[in-house]
């Protein structure tokens, strides 16, 4: 009866695993739903906005620039100032030459605009058309000192807080102020041209002042090293260890110069930037070019580059179904600018992951011509950044936790989706320098799973009387960069109460209106009756809710459980959220606070029930044995800890009954520790327990400790626990003898028979 109760259990556990897995696949590796409910559910929660970033593009207007550079330049200032995904990003076109004519040295087409809609997009796309080649009568020479200068005057107040400040200079060519008055009347060529490039100096100066990155792209006959001076000479900065700082680009020709531009737009904006696909689109004829969405982007913008006005474009979702050019429906929210010009740019708010088709369609008379199609990304994110104990005490360890979370409380569960960010974690003080913390997603300890959550452990150093500020960072290329910060008070001594939850995890399955087990563990040391509340919060569309939060808990430790209940109406999909342990009568006090992730459905149908048990039917040896071996090597008995102190070692043997965890206290009055067998519901006693990864020791403290066979660890000042086999099975009393440098063995061969017992010839 118990072997199939057994095998029954394993089948519903392994078709439990198998349609989670499934679950996360549809659900695109976030704990959110799919479904339409999911989404309203999601619209609900406060709106999470990309960063907005001061952007200004410099054109080169000099009389070295043919009529076909001067069109793409103007559909690459057209592309970068559309694909920006901001409703509060500032844009501005400046076209530059020199005033050895009858100009000015600066054109401005296109002053400061806040992208805040297609209108403002579409404004854009028109002014860059008013770029054009100055000839030698209006001052056709190269004017970047003046271009720079232009700049500056946008980008030189404000602050680094509103998002990044950016300038792409565009040239063909070198500083060229030979004929410019302004730099000195009656001075040589070469002169002015120094002059100039003081000036540029001056400017690059002000430029790292006010964290202006520069990022300069040529093409034709340009000088390199000068460019270099520009990337260089601005602020360096970067969207995360990963990302390229600013730098200077040079193509062979304008025709590679959109394309160029993107890359150094991803770079300095933060942004993500699919493939560049170049196609021919013959006269009268059609195209269709696939781009893909991923699904960590909240805010995505395809991108066409079609030269000519009269070339229609339409666009279709994952599924296949057309999708408005304004407006909204399941696979997001639409706006299109530049319908009418070179550059066509269609913003979806929330778009439907995946493989997304446009068609070009050029009518009869258009010549043929290049295409270049791409998709422009930002996931508009926020970092969540948990801190257990919530008021630690000096010298106590912390477990941090970092997760990305999305517009609507989507957290980002598959890793797949976080390759190539960056995750980091610093600890700072009144008195202590930020020093970082490592965190890692990588399903061990103290990490739980893979899951999307970075997680990392610390001890609160005594030089943080007061409180201690963590400070989380998600940063890379294709996410708007996110942070968060928390501060703890800290205790100069142990908490009164410490806390542990046992949650379910990503192979849990709840139907709506189901619910689950959890738990928790709570060591008193107030000396008093305590009553506490368990708190819950779901990030995504679903309710959660603990129907009998209250519980009350006796000085010592002790066990509660308590039941997450899913509601009936909670959207299908993987959901999140966090459980926090806090006292009932001042909620304000947080004990515990941890997240959770599960997935919200229904079994499988029935068919696949008989095929998956007959599969785990078929392992159920297989399964038994290993149960059987994983059972015994969690079990204590046969080890012996060992308790150093001033340099007395004392012994006790684990009982010699089959058990998971051995109880036991260390009095450290004397020189000599005494170790002894712990009493039920003893607060000062130590846990230890075994598995296949090795040992672990919980002190009294609520920290718990990995170490293997033979390890010394220190677990308090001057008190050292070490581990090691019994050579027999049977219990044995506590011992003393002075420790030395040699081993147990060394010293004494057979421990069991031969430790002399209630005398210390140190004594």
């Amino acid at each position: 009866m118990i072997g199939r109760v057994g095998m029954e259990k394993k089948t519903r556990d392994a078709v439990t695993v198998l349609f989670c897995g499934l679950l996360l696949i549809l659900s695109g590796g976030f704990a959110d739903a799919a479904s339409p409910a999911s989404r309203q559910g999601s619209a609900a929660a406060p709106e999470v906005e990309v960063k907005p970033a001061q952007i200004v593009l410099l054109v080169d207007e000099s009389g070295s620039i043919s009529a076909e550079d001067m069109v793409r330049e103007q559909d690459a200032a057209s592309l970068i100032a559309q694909a920006d995904l901001s409703a509060r990003s500032t844009v501005s076109v400046v076209g530059f030459a020199s005033d050895s004519g009858t100009k000015p040295p600066v054109d401005v087409v296109c002053p400061p605009l806040v992208m805040a809609g297609p209108a403002e997009r579409e404004r854009i796309s028109q002014c860059v058309r008013d770029l054009r080649k100055r000839t030698t009568a209006e001052g056709a020479g190269t004017d970047h000192a003046e271009a720079l200068k232009q700049a500056m005057s946008y980008l030189g107040n404000g602050s680094s807080d509103d998002g990044p400040k950016l300038i792409f200079l565009l040239t063909d060519g070198v500083l060229d102020v030979s004929d410019s008055p302004r730099y000195g009347v009656g001075k040589t060529a070469q002169q002015r041209n120094d002059a100039a490039h003081e000036v540029i100096r001056q400017n690059l100066a002000a430029a790292r002042e006010h964290h202006v990155q520069i990022w300069p792209l040529g093409f034709g006959k340009v000088d390199k090293n000068a460019l270099d001076e520009f990337a260089r000479g601005g602020f360096q900065s970067s969207c995360g260890p990963q990302a390229p700082t600013p730098q200077a680009t040079v193509v062979s020709g304008s025709a590679d110069v959109a394309e160029a531009l993107l890359r150094s737009f991803s770079s300095g904006r933060c942004a993500g930037v699919g493939p560049v696909a170049k196609n021919e689109l013959g006269s009268g004829g059609n195209l269709e070019v696939p781009v893909t969405v991923p699904a960590i982007a909240t805010d995505g913008s395809i991108v066409v580059v079609k030269h000519d006005g009269r070339v229609v474009v339409d666009y279709t979702d994952p599924e296949g179904k057309p999708v408005p050019k304004s407006g909204q429906n399941a696979s997001g929210k639409f706006s299109v600018s530049g319908e009418s010009g070179g550059v066509e740019v269609l913003h979806i708010v929330d778009p439907v992951p995946g493989d997304w088709r446009v068609r070009l369609t050029s009518p009869a008379g258009v010549p043929p011509q290049d295409v270049l199609t791409t998709v422009t990304w930002q996931g508009a994110a926020q970092a969540a950044l948990l801190i257990d104990p919530p008021s630690p005490a000096v010298g106590q360890q912390v477990t941090v936790s970092l997760q990305v979370l999305l517009r609507g409380g989507k957290a980002v569960t598959d890793p797949k989706l976080l390759q190539g960010l960056s995750f980091g974690v610093q600890l700072a003080g009144d008195k202590l320098p930020a020093r970082p913390v490592n965190v890692r997603d990588d399903g061990q300890d103290p990490d739980a799973a893979v899951d999307g959550t970075y997680t990392g452990r610390t001890t609160i150093p005594a030089d943080v009387p007061g409180q201690a500020t963590f400070r989380g960072q998600v940063t890379g290329l294709g996410i708007s960069a996110a942070d968060a910060v928390a501060t703890v008070r800290t205790a100069p001594g142990v908490p009164q109460v410490l806390a542990t939850a046992s949650l379910p995890t990503l192979a849990t399955m709840i139907a709506p209106g189901g619910s689950t087990a959890a738990q928790v563990s709570v060591t008193n040391n107030s000396g008093q009756r305590r009553r506490l509340r368990v708190e819950v919060r779901a990030d995504s569309g679903a309710t959660i809710t603990v129907p009998d939060p209250v519980h009350e808990v006796d000085p010592g430790t002790s066990v509660f459980p308590f039941q997450l209940v899913v509601g009936p109406q909670s959207p299908i999909g993987l959901t999140s959220g966090t459980v926090r342990i806090v006292d009932d009568a001042n909620p304000s006090q947080v004990f515990h606070e941890k997240p959770f992730k599960f997935a919200v459905g229904y079994p499988p149908p029935f068919p696949w029930v008989p095929i998956i048990a007959g599969v785990v039917l078929l392992a159920g040896v297989a399964v038994i044995a290993l149960a059987v071996s994983r059972r015994r090597t969690q079990e204590v008995k046969g080890l012996t800890v060992q308790a150093i102190r001033h340099g007395r070692r004392t012994y006790l043997d684990t009982e010699s009954r089959r058990a998971k965890a051995f109880r036991f206290t260390v009095a450290i009055d004397a020189q000599v520790p005494v170790l002894d067998h712990a009493r039920p519901g003893d607060p000062a006693a130590y846990l230890l327990t075994r598995s296949r990864a090795g040992l672990k020791i919980k002190t009294p403290y609520g920290e718990t400790r990995s170490i293997q066979l033979g390890e010394e660890v220190e677990v308090d000042e001057g008190l050292t626990l070490v581990v090691t086999p019994t050579a027999s099975g049977a219990d044995t009393p506590t011992a003393v003898y002075p420790a030395g440098p040699a081993t147990v063995a060394e010293d004494y061969p057979d421990p069991d028979a031969t430790r002399p017992v209630a005398h210390d010839p140190l004594l």
